[in-house]
Order: structure tokens, then C-alpha cells, then sequence
């Protein structure tokens, strides 16, 4: 998928798909990463789809081992620990990691708690067409600029059966200097954060997820406490006070 690239990714893919049959390349104009999501999925024609953030590095058995889990759970979802700015992958002992499988509603009846880490991002996970499709859920994607995760991945949840986990990180999540997660916080930035973190509490508000719930409150009067420090110090430097 060439969102709009301008580093010459886009000559990469072409070539990779001639290289391979199996390839479908699509350029489309900038339009940030739901829609190239989006883009991908009405181009498929698989009956499970996966989205790699164009920054990260995965497991070559990736794919392989969240289809495995899938499988053999019978589950709508597999999904995988993740690691961030990590080079390179690490052996678990023995080759042994935890799994779990959960029905949607007790990974959503927890939100935001003990399996927090492997919930709320959208990319490390292999999805069934069927939960994304469900309720026209991907006409969502379209709308969605920033914090997508955020507003969209307790919605594809809840359109699943069961959810597979795995301890093993077979995603490696990295930060660079320049990407969308790095940019300096603005109040827009701050606005839209706190706009879909309510909005993702509303959800589970109407859900009657009452521990999910205080989970997200936790967690939205945290992030808005960590904004108005940032945007203090932010002031702080500006006007020559550090």
C-alpha cells in the first residue's frame, strides 16, 4: 500500500510485486492510515487481513503463527505481544509462550486492564474478514484520521466471537523521529486525544462495562494531568522561565 510516499517506497513496492504474483499494489493519494487500511481491505480478496504500520518489523512467522492461534482457538482475532524499537527477535525459553483466548465480551468487560497491552492498537493483530465488515464497520475507517486505535479497536472486537492471545512479540513497534506518534504535542493534537478517549468511553458507558469504564476514566484524568504538564513546560520554555 503507497499512501502517498515520497521516500521511494512506492518504486519498491512496484518492484516487489513483479518480483511476486501474489503482490497487489496500490497507490493512492495521502490520506494517513485508515484509509490506506481501508484501501487494502476493498483490494483483498483473503479471508484474513492484517495492517503493518509502514514505521514497524514483524516476525517472519507472523502472519503464520496468528493464523495458527486463530485456528486453533476457532477465534475471529489472534493476537500477538509486541515489543517497541527492538532489533531483533528474542527465543522465548524453550520455545514456550502463554496463550489465551477469551470470548469479546470478557476482553471487553476488562478493557484497559490486564490485557491492555495486546487490545487497544489495531496492528498487531490478524483479523477475519467477517468483524470487519460486520455492520459496515469499515465505512468507519474512512472517517477516522488520528487515534484510530483509539476509536475503532473496541468496536472490531465487539464484532468478534473470541479473541486468541499470545505472549510471544512477534511485532516490533518503533518510534522514529518525524512520524505521526512523535510529533510535538499541540492543543489540536491534545483535543482530538481527549475527544476520542471520551468517545471510547461513551461506548463502554452505554455497554453497561462498568470496569472497563473506570479503567478509561483512570486513564483519560492521567492523560489530561500529563497534557497540562507538557503544555506548562511547553510555556515554560517559550517564554524563557526553564
Amino acid at each position: 500500500m503507497d499512501d502517498g510516499s515520497t521516500d521511494g517506497s512506492g518504486i519498491l513496492c512496484d518492484r516487489y510485486g513483479e518480483a511476486d504474483s501474489r503482490i497487489r499494489v496500490i497507490h493512492q493519494k495521502n490520506n494517513g492510515p485508515m484509509a490506506a487500511r481501508k484501501a487494502g481491505f476493498d483490494h483483498g480478496n483473503g479471508a484474513y487481513f492484517a495492517f503493518v504500520d509502514s514505521d514497524d518489523i514483524v516476525s517472519p512467522i507472523y502472519i503464520e503463527k496468528l493464523h495458527d492461534l486463530t485456528a486453533k482457538y476457532q477465534a475471529d482475532i489472534g493476537a500477538c505481544a509486541f515489543e517497541r524499537n527492538k532489533a531483533e527477535f528474542r527465543a522465548g525459553k524453550n520455545g514456550q509462550w502463554k496463550e489465551k483466548c477469551l470470548e469479546a465480551g470478557q476482553m471487553l468487560q476488562n478493557w484497559h486492564g490486564r490485557y491492555k497491552k495486546f487490545e487497544t492498537v489495531m496492528w498487531n493483530k490478524l483479523y477475519h474478514k467477517r468483524v470487519l465488515e460486520k455492520d459496515g464497520l469499515m465505512a468507519e475507517f474512512s472517517e477516522c484520521r488520528k487515534y484510530e486505535d483509539v476509536l475503532l479497536s473496541h468496536l472490531i472486537v465487539q464484532n468478534a466471537e473470541k479473541v486468541a492471545l499470545t505472549g510471544q512479540p512477534l511485532y516490533y513497534y518503533r518510534v522514529r523521529q518525524g512520524s505521526i506518534t512523535s510529533e510535538r504535542v499541540s492543543r489540536e493534537k491534545i483535543a482530538q486525544n481527549l475527544n476520542a478517549q471520551r468517545t471510547r468511553m461513551e461506548f463502554f458507558w452505554k455497554k453497561r462495562y462498568w470496569r472497563s469504564f473506570c479503567n478509561l476514566l483512570r486513564g483519560y484524568l492521567l492523560h489530561r494531568m500529563m497534557f497540562a504538564c507538557q503544555r506548562l513546560r511547553g510555556l515554560t520554555k517559550r517564554d524563557g522561565l526553564s
